[in-house]
C-alpha cells in the first residue's frame, strides 16, 4: 500500500542570539500552513534558544554542522514522511557557522527546489563582493577598499579619499558604520570596532573566517571583526527599492524616501521614511528602478524578494547595500498596502514554483503606480545604552486615526545605543506628505517616553 507523504517545507534557522533578531520565519510558516503544508525547522545541534523553534514548527530537528551535506542527509531522513517542497532560510544572515544562504541555495540546486544563485547571494551579503561586481560591470558605484589592518586601512583611505565611510563588510542593524572626514576618526572607528565588534547584538552576522575569490588578480582573507570596508562617501537622499526576482525576471515595485536618518558615533539610525517617495520626480523614480535592476541582473540574483539601498547623486542613484530578504521595519506592511501583496505569501509562491507570480507583480506595480496615498513609517532608538525597560504613552498610537500599526521591543534587554540599530519601537501610518509624515513623528516623540535604566 502507497503511503501519502505530508507535502512540507523546511527553513534552515541559524539565529540563536539571546532575544530574536528578525521575524521571518513565522510569517513565512503561516502562509505554507495555510496552504496545508507541514512546516519544519533545523538548526545545529547545541542551542541555546531551542524552544523559539518549537513554539512554531510541526517539527525540529538538529543537524551536526551547517554544510550542505548535514541538509541532504536530514531530507533523506525525512523521505519516508515528508514530501519537501522547498528550503529556505533568512538568506541576510551570515553565520558564524557558515553562510546559511548559499548553503541553503547549493543543497536546493542539488535537490532541483526553486533556489536562488548562491554566487549571488555572497556578493549581496558581502558588500566588498557586491562592489568588485558593479565595478566589473561598470555600473555607477563609489571607490571602495578592504582593510584588514591598520596599515591597510591608512593606504586604503589615501585610495578612497575623504570623506568615507567605515563599515563591516558583512553585518546587520547598521553595526560599527560610520563617516570618516580623516585619518584620526578613521583610526578611532576602526580600534573601536576591532575591540567592540564581539560585542554587538548582531555580530553573529559577520559571518565566518574564509578566503574571497581573487578581485585583480588579488586572493583577500575576510577576517570577521577584522575586515572592514571602505567606500567614497554618497551625497544625496536616501531611499529603497523593493524588488522581486522571479526566475531571472527583476520586478523593482516599491520605492521608499528617507525623511530623518540619525548619525551616532558608531551606527546610522533610520528615523522615518516616506511611500510613495516625494523628492524623487517620476523621472528620477524611473532611473532608479532601471539602476536597481541593473544591479541586481550583474550580481545575478534569481528567485528572491529583494530590499535594495541607494542615495540619490547628482550624477543618478548609487547603490549602498543590496539584501537578498524583504527589508526591515514595515516594508511588509508597505508591499501590502501600496500593492495588495504579502510578500511572504508571494516568496512561498515562488518557492514552490507556483504559476501566477509575475502577473501578480504586474498588478501590484500597476496600483502602485496609480496609488495617490502615502505611508510613513518610524522608528524610536535609545538615546543613551542601558536596560530597556519599556515605553510610556503607547496610547496615544492606539487613539491617533492615522496609525495603522505598531509594535514594541520587550522590555528587559540591555541596549548599546552607540554601535548598532535596536527598534525600540517601529510604527506604520497613513500621511498626506513629508510634512505631515514628519509632524507625526514629533508628536510620537513628544507624547511617548522611553524608559532606559543605570544610563551608561
Amino acid at each position: 500500500m502507497m503511503v501519502m507523504k505530508q507535502e512540507a517545507v523546511l527553513f534552515i534557522d541559524v539565529d540563536d542570539s539571546a532575544s530574536v533578531r528578525y521575524n521571518y520565519r513565522e510569517p513565512h510558516f503561516a502562509v505554507a500552513r495555510a496552504q496545508g503544508l507541514a512546516c519544519l525547522t533545523a538548526g545545529v545541534a547545541g542551542r541555546h534558544h531551542l524552544q523559539r523553534l518549537r513554539d512554531d514548527s510541526d517539527e525540529v530537528f538538529l543537524l551536526e554542522a551547517l554544510s550542505e551535506q548535514s541538509i541532504l542527509d536530514l531530507v533523506g531522513r525525512l523521505d519516508g514522511r515528508y514530501l519537501i517542497r522547498a528550503i529556505f532560510c533568512q538568506a541576510g544572515h551570515p553565520s558564524a557557522l557558515g553562510e546559511v544562504g548559499c548553503i541553503v541555495a547549493n543543497t536546493c540546486k542539488r535537490l532541483g527546489l526553486v533556489y536562488s544563485c548562491a554566487q549571488a547571494i555572497a556578493a549581496c551579503n558581502n558588500k566588498y563582493l557586491m562592489r568588485s561586481v558593479l565595478q566589473k560591470h561598470g555600473l555607477r558605484s563609489v571607490p571602495f577598499a578592504l582593510c584588514n589592518n591598520e596599515q591597510e586601512l591608512q593606504a586604503g583611505a589615501e585610495r578612497v579619499g575623504y570623506p568615507l565611510i567605515a563599515k563591516p563588510p558583512f553585518g546587520g542593524a547598521s553595526a560599527f558604520i560610520k563617516k570618516c572626514s580623516n585619518w584620526a576618526q578613521l583610526r578611532s572607528h576602526y580600534a573601536q570596532f576591532v575591540s567592540g565588534h564581539g560585542a554587538a547584538a548582531y555580530a553573529d552576522f559577520y559571518g565566518c573566517a574564509h578566503r574571497l575569490p581573487a578581485v585583480d588578480g588579488q586572493a583577500r582573507e575576510y577576517l570577521p571583526g577584522r575586515s572592514i570596508l571602505l567606500e567614497g562617501y554618497i551625497p544625496g537622499i536616501e531611499g529603497s527599492v523593493e524588488c522581486v526576482v522571479v526566475g531571472e525576471r527583476i520586478h523593482a515595485l516599491l520605492i521608499n524616501e528617507k525623511l530623518m536618518l540619525t548619525e551616532r558615533s558608531g551606527t546610522v539610525l533610520e528615523n522615518l521614511l516616506i511611500s510613495p517617495p516625494t523628492s524623487f520626480t517620476a523621472e528620477q523614480c524611473e532611473q532608479i528602478r532601471t539602476y536597481a535592476t541593473a544591479c541586481l541582473r550583474a550580481v545575478g540574483l534569481t528567485s528572491a524578494v529583494v530590499h535594495f539601498e541607494f542615495r540619490m547623486t547628482d550624477q543618478g542613484p548609487v547603490v549602498i547595500e543590496i539584501n537578498p530578504r524583504v527589508g526591515g521595519l514595515y516594508v511588509n506592511a508597505a508591499f501590502r498596502d501600496l500593492a495588495a501583496i504579502n510578500p511572504y505569501q508571494l516568496y512561498m509562491s515562488l518557492l514552490l514554483g507556483e504559476p501566477g507570480v509575475n502577473a501578480q507583480l504586474e498588478a501590484g506595480a500597476h496600483k502602485v503606480a496609480n496609488g495617490s496615498q502615502h505611508y510613513a513609517m518610524l522608528a524610536i532608538y535609545p538615546e543613551h545604552s542601558g536596560r530597556f525597560k519599556g515605553i510610556e504613552g503607547v496610547q496615544f498610537l492606539d487613539h491617533h486615526a492615522a496609525v495603522l500599526e505598531y509594535a514594541q521591543l520587550d522590555a528587559g534587554h540591555c541596549l548599546d545605543a552607540d554601535i548598532e540599530e535596536h527598534y525600540l519601537l517601529k510604527c506604520w501610518a497613513k500621511v498626506d506628505d513629508a510634512a505631515d509624515a514628519y509632524a507625526l513623528h514629533d508628536a510620537i516623540r513628544h507624547n511617548l517616553h522611553v524608559i532606559i535604566e543605570n544610563k551608561v
